[in-house]
C-alpha cells in the first residue's frame, strides 16, 4: 500500500563547483524542523527540468554520482545510501521510506563520488514527505 501524502516539501541543493569527495550540506529548512519524516525522492531532469531557483537539474547518471548522508535528530544514527536510491522511478514506483525519523537536516549532506558524470551549478532536488 502506498502511503497518503499528508505534507511534502522539495528541498533544492545546488552543488556549486565540483570536487570529488566535496560535501554540500542541507539548507535550514523550518518547514521541516523536528517534522517526522516518512520518505525521501529524489527527481532528475527526466521529471523536471528547472528547480523552483531555475537551475538545470541533474541528469539520472549524475545523481548515481552522488550518495545522501542523513543524521538523525540527537542520536548517533546514521544513514547513508546513493541517491539514486532515493529515485521512486527506479523503486518502481515505491517511496523510500524513513519510518517517520526526526533527521537533523543541517547536518545532512551529499557526498559528491564521481564528479566525470556531475556538471557545476546544477541541482539535486529533494522531495521530503513528513508529518
Amino acid at each position: 500500500m502506498l502511503p497518503i501524502t499528508n505534507n511534502s516539501y522539495l528541498v533544492e541543493i545546488n552543488l556549486g563547483t565540483l570536487g570529488t569527495q566535496k560535501q554540500v550540506f542541507f539548507p535550514f529548512v523550518p518547514q521541516l524542523e523536528k517534522k517526522q519524516i516518512y520518505g525521501v525522492q529524489t527527481f532528475s531532469v527526466d521529471d523536471i527540468s528547472k528547480s523552483p531557483n531555475g537551475a538545470t537539474v541533474l541528469s539520472s547518471a549524475a545523481i548515481a554520482g552522488l550518495t545522501a548522508t542523513f543524521l538523525v535528530g540527537d542520536q548517533q544514527d546514521i544513514y547513508l545510501l546513493p541517491c539514486s536510491d532515493l529515485r521512486s522511478r527506479y523503486m518502481f514506483g515505491m517511496i523510500r521510506t524513513f519510518n517517520n525519523k526526526v533527521f537533523n537536516l543541517t547536518k545532512s549532506f551529499i557526498t559528491m563520488q564521481d564528479t566525470a558524470v556531475l556538471t557545476a551549478n546544477t541541482s539535486i532536488l529533494f522531495n521530503f514527505i513528513y508529518k
